[in-house]
């Protein structure tokens, strides 16, 4: 999903949590039924569940970040102090706000693709004009699912829209079982892929395409495969469904692909490129300041603006596992810069900033003083992202940058993870040097399961760190004790970390809904 003007949402109120799902909210003064009376209507209520994404609502969307990043051996706190806590440090508890922030944006979208799924064909009669717009509702509304289950488990299903208060079968709908929530999941990104086109020109380019739920379905097979569920059938399915979208036919197809330039990805100028499989746009102009918060909240303070807010780090280890010439590594991880903006924190403009990974700290070389903040040691900033300033008069967090779901880059990888655990090593190959040599990374000889295995497992971090991924790939190889182990007193400022339990397998249903839905059930051990 690339960079689209989302249109006017016209629909006439939103699931915000299981407590107010009836509560009015209108999003213009049109009703359901202006709405859904003719095709415009139901295009414009399409794009308001894409919306939902890129809503102002920085609580959430930063959340959504922390809890797919955080709990990791190799993320600390930032310059200005523990930004993912407490996360990182496994000492969240259900009352944390980040979960009620994830859950209820989710849930909107789900609520939103559930009033055009249920309303299409009173806008559109016609089957062949009507069901597209459905199956994007569908792919949206199965994509929140799936956001949803990695997060919480089991969670309640809601697969029609709530028309009054006797929907109370949804209202206070209990939880449904994780298996449940796949099925559904998977029945929406097959209807997806069976009903929409190849790919988008013109103005449509960056709506969801069969490609995009391709793809998509075949990381949801993967996430099946692995735990909770641990149905390794869906290795094969995994395989089978990537490889309708990885090849030089099927990705001309698709209009899929690898950009030469690793950095080239992120850049405002490619919002479009070929490998953003799934993305959601951020378009700022004087009339719609908001913008994505990432930037400013992950860089280093003076990268673009001067007023960045580093909050979350990454330990010089994971520096250090890139190669020297990886162009992967200066990009992904800030460990020198120039000092941008006022002068802050000791630093003048035009100063050069360096880590020093014996200390913790930045450094200005000038002086060779501790940069900004010398209470705490603090890790290496993340910088994948477009080192752009914000546009004149936005806000603090007002950056074009766009939210990037799905890179090619992660089916690549997903295919070739399929096919080690189905006993292929030989094709697995191929496609992990086909990612590292984009990066101008050594290339991997390995040949046996278990090495590749480990590499492709190594090669996921390296490439797709920071972007929804990392928390889940580690439950999903049930590696999670593993990774908490290997985390450092060191890296957890003015705390100490919670010894691994199995409950931290799985985030907890939120304190807000369980007061709210007494149908709903606390996770295990929660």
């Amino acid at each position: 999903m690339k960079s689209i003007i989302f249109a006017l949402s016209l629909l006439t109120f939103g699931l915000v949590a299981c407590r107010d799902n009836l509560k009015e909210a209108p999003f213009s003064s049109l009703s359901e039924d202006q709405v859904f009376s003719d095709e415009e209507g139901l295009s414009k209520a399409t794009l308001g569940v894409y919306q939902i994404w890129t809503s102002a609502n920085y609580a959430d969307v930063w959340s959504r970040f922390i809890l797919s990043e955080a709990g990791q051996r190799y993320t600390t706190g930032g310059i200005l102090g523990p930004g993912g806590d407490p996360f990182y440090r496994y000492g969240h508890l259900p009352s944390a706000g980040a979960f009620d922030a994830v859950w209820s944006r989710m849930y909107k979208v789900v609520y939103r693709a559930n009033i055009v799924i249920d309303n299409a064909r009173r806008a559109v009669t016609n089957d062949t004009l009507a069901t597209p717009y459905i199956a994007e509702a569908r792919f949206l509304r199965g994509y929140a699912y799936f956001n949803l289950v990695r997060d919480f488990g089991s969670v309640p299903l809601l697969l029609r829209q709530i028309i009054s208060l006797n929907d109370r079968d949804l209202i206070y709908a209990p939880k449904a079982t994780t298996e449940e929530i796949y099925a559904a999941i998977v029945e929406d990104l097959t209807f997806a892929e069976n009903n929409l086109p190849d790919q988008w020109t013109g103005e449509n380019l960056g709506r969801v395409s069969a490609g995009t739920a391709k793809a998509m379905l075949g990381k949801v097979y993967l996430q099946m495969a692995g735990r909770p569920l641990n149905k390794t059938e869906y290795y094969q399915r995994a395989a089978e469904k990537l490889q309708e979208v990885v090849g030089a036919e099927n990705e001309a197809k698709y209009n899929f692909g690898l950009m030469d330039d690793f950095r080239d990805v992120f850049s405002l100028e490619n919002e479009r490129n070929k490998e953003l499989v799934l993305s959601f746009g951020y378009f700022i102009n004087s009339s719609n300041p908001n913008g994505n918060i990432f930037p400013f909240n992950l860089f280093p303070r003076g990268l673009v603006n001067g007023d960045e807010q580093t909050g979350f780090g990454y330990t010089y280890d994971f520096y250090k596992l890139y190669e020297k010439a990886d162009t992967r590594r200066d990009f992904t991880l800030v460990d020198r810069y120039v000092f941008r903006g006022v002068a802050n924190g000791g630093a003048q403009p035009g100063d050069s900033i360096i880590y020093d990974p014996q200390t913790w700290h930045y450094r200005v070389k000038r002086t060779g003083e501790i940069f900004l903040q010398s209470n705490f040691e603090c890790g290496v900033a993340y910088g994948k992202l477009a080192r752009v300033a914000r546009p004149e008069g936005s806000p603090a967090q007002g950056y074009s940058s766009d939210l990037i779901e799905l890179r090619f880059s992660d089916v690549l990888l997903g295919l070739a993870e399929a096919y080690v655990e189905t006993g292929k090593p030989a094709q697995a190959l191929p496609l992990l040097n086909r990612v590292r040599s984009r990066a101008k990374a050594t290339l991997v000889r390995a040949s046996d399961v278990a090495s590749l295995r480990q590499a492709i497992r190594r090669e996921r971090r390296l490439e797709l760190t920071g972007e929804f991924n990392t928390v889940y790939d580690i439950r999903r190889w049930g590696t999670l004790k593993e990774e908490m182990d290997a985390i450092t007193p060191r890296q957890i400022i003015n705390s100490v970390l919670t010894p691994y339990n199995a409950k931290f397998e799985i985030y907890p249903i939120p304190q807000s809904q369980l007061d709210a839905n007494p149908n709903l059930r606390q996770n295990d051990g929660w």
